[in-house]
């Protein structure tokens, strides 16, 4: 009922922007005025703090820089950040791994507006969540597990929706591209009533491509591929096009000084394709008809959720936060032999209360979670289920934290303590504690020490065919230490760490599989991993020019077989400038990766890794041209020389893309 409501309002609302574009306008309000270079972090302790003072390695994507990125996805955003690299299948509506520091996508937590991001596969499935419905990211380095328990072994990545103002505003994009792309979202924001205290913010936004063949030509399953395994070739000319339609909301209330109620909700839905094995002659397999024509198959992922808060000053020194919350991520999966259906909804319920000490703060947090997977699968996806073709699961967490933030002259100390109860595991104790001394305003040193963990997903425990319901849960321990400059113009940061992850989970292939196997393959605790590394960090604004550009040196080693953990580059390199010439704005990003390998084999000689990935260069380039004080231009071009490259083996992404767009701004 939701999503026919919302189907309905997209249809008026492209009629809109069918009416606006043809008079040359479409229209758009200020979100916020620009935001400082030195901003407000929430993440790295759960409350507000100002930069300066954040003792975690951190990264900050602003309004700005979202908008002048030119993106069509939230991972292709995250490459251009330092310590962070990806994985993706090609283009922004296929699926995507984010690693931070070298860990794996699910080792690192998300969070949308403080709720949890869940997956029955482990990690967010970051093709479900539309860019234009987002106001800025935050990024914690190192595991972030005493402050949010399991998956945060990595860090935290935080994304904060769109949220209303005093002043009422009115905001409405849409643009055109390459592969038969288009986009376009409105948004309304403002006041109820200025006396009333009571602001709101809604967003609506759409998305649709044609997509192209994300199958390479060194594709395993390419049949013009030197590398050809002989059989279930991939489809070599059919497009991955996709679909998204997403929209969020909140509306708060400040009833009185300290007192502020608030309900947030967010909703999206996507359908994208991918190459399968699947052929279009129903008797392929029964008659060896070498000559069927393979097809795409699609997927539907539905992402919700709602969150309700209470933040109450219960007297000057004392804070109170509670927040309940309930998300849902479920997919569809349609083939030509299946119709696989998952739920994985999951609820939680925390309070939070920060407590003043002269300049000290106390935090104590209770917090109650449960998670629940519903799979009804086929024995064509799972390679042969019968009885266990449906599951059904839980897990509740019961956690308890407390951290202690001291300022004392120069000196800046953090320590925290958590202990979570997870059903099927023993209580899992994780703590913190960071060092830091300011040797002038700007300039300061710190050294980080921090343990986490992750509870194995749902699929790596019951998935039929392929989980392994003994799998324990990862453990790291990491050490950093860094310099970090900073001004209200410039800053400059270098960071050394070093996280050791015991317990890898990581799937293997079997010829001679456990019983309960038999797709063939089956996750295992397998190994140690170390990651050491380096990263370089440096932003200016020098009137209208801003540049920004990081370097990072990693090694991601399996302690067991002395290998490199796959699609890990050993360095890689961003750097960007914009500038403002009167009404015109325009910059460039340049993205170097070096080389990886994409995978780890097993032979008779034993493991090694094999499929190269060659290094490679991207540069893109943005404008914007302010044509009065509501209405805008703008365009882009990706990829600009068409560089030829792999992120994940086997899949080529997009070559030169051009997209453009109008926008009026009113308030």
């Amino acid at each position: 009922m939701f999503f026919s409501k919302i189907l309905f309002i997209k249809r008026h609302f492209k009629l809109l922007l069918f009416i606006t574009s043809g008079l040359g306008l479409t229209y758009s309000s200020p979100t916020q005025a620009d935001e400082p270079l030195k901003p407000i972090i929430v993440t790295a302790t759960r409350s507000e703090l100002q930069s300066k003072e954040v003792l975690a390695d951190y990264t900050y994507i602003s309004q700005e820089e979202i908008k002048n990125s030119g993106l069509s996805s939230i991972p292709e955003l995250l490459q251009q950040q330092r310590e962070v690299q990806i994985s993706s299948y090609g283009g922004p509506g296929n699926v995507s791994s984010v690693y931070l520091r070298g860990t794996s996508n699910s080792q690192s937590l998300v969070l949308i507006d403080g709720v949890k991001l869940d997956s029955a596969t482990g990690g967010a499935l970051w093709n479900s969540i539309p860019l234009s419905l987002i106001d800025h990211i935050e990024i914690i380095y190192g595991p972030q597990s005493t402050f949010y328990g399991s998956d945060a072994m990595g860090g935290v990545i935080q994304i904060f929706t769109k949220k209303g103002t005093e002043i009422n505003e009115f905001e409405a994009v849409a643009g055109y591209g390459s592969n038969n792309t288009s986009s376009s979202s409105l948004r309304l924001a403002g006041s109820i009533d200025k006396n009333s205290g009571t602001n709101y913010s809604a967003v609506i936004s759409q998305e649709n491509s044609s997509g192209y063949n994300t199958v390479a030509n060194n594709n395993p399953a390419n049949p013009n591929s030197p590398n050809y395994r002989g059989w279930g070739p991939f489809p070599t000319s059919s497009s991955t096009g996709y679909s998204r339609l997403g929209a969020t909301g909140n509306i708060t209330n400040t009833w009185s000084q300290g007192q502020e109620l608030g309900l947030e909700v967010l909703t999206t839905k996507t359908w994208w394709k991918y190459p399968n094995y699947d052929i279009v002659d129903p008797n392929y397999f029964n008659t060896f008809d070498y000559d069927g024509v393979a097809r795409v198959d699609n997927q539907v992922n539905q992402f919700s959720m709602l969150s309700v808060y209470s933040k109450n000053k219960l007297s000057e020194t004392w804070k109170s936060t509670l927040v309940f919350s309930g998300s849902n991520n479920s997919s569809q999966n349609n083939t030509l032999n299946s119709n696989d259906i998952l739920f994985t909804p999951a609820y939680d319920l925390l309070w939070q209360n920060d407590i003043k000490i002269g300049s000290d703060t106390i935090q104590l947090i209770a917090e109650r979670r449960m998670q629940y997977a519903h799979m009804d699968n086929s024995a064509y996806q799972t390679n042969g289920c019968t009885n266990d073709c449906t599951v059904d699961k839980q897990r509740t967490t019961n956690s308890l934290s407390s951290s202690y933030q001291l300022r004392r002259g120069n000196n800046l100390t953090s320590v925290a303590l958590r202990t979570d109860q997870i059903t099927g595991y023993d209580n899992k104790t994780t703590g913190s504690a960071a060092y830091g001394y300011f040797w002038t305003e700007r300039l300061r040193t710190n050294i980080t020490y921090g343990t986490g963990f992750r509870a194995p997903a749902f699929n790596d425990l019951y998935y039929p065919g392929y989980g392994t319901a003994t799998l324990q849960p990862e453990t790291n321990r990491n050490l950093e230490g860094g310099v970090r400059y900073e001004s209200s113009e410039s800053g400059i940061q270098l960071t050394a760490f070093r996280n050791e992850i015991k317990n890898f989970i990581l799937p293997i292939n079997c010829d001679v599989c456990p019983a309960y196997a038999y797709s063939n393959s089956y996750p295992i605790n397998f190994s140690d991993v170390l990651i050491k590394g380096l990263s370089l960090g440096a932003d200016s604004k020098m009137g209208n020019l801003t540049v920004k550009g990081s370097a990072d040196g990693m090694n991601t080693i399996d302690q067991t077989t002395g290998l490199d953990v796959p699609n890990r580059a050993k360095w890689t390199g961003n750097a960007s400038v914009d500038y403002k010439i009167g009404q015109l704005s325009f910059g460039t990003h340049v993205l170097i990766a070096g080389q990886r390998w994409g995978a780890v084999t097993l032979n008779s000689t034993g493991n090694y890794n094999y499929e190269h990935l060659p290094s490679y260069t991207v540069v893109n380039i943005h404008s914007n041209y302010q044509i009065n004080r509501n209405l805008s231009v703008f365009g882009r071009v990706n990829n600009v020389f068409d560089s030829k490259y792999q992120t994940n083996y086997g899949y080529s992404n997009g070559g030169t893309n051009v997209y453009l767009g109008v926008k009026y701004e009113l308030k």
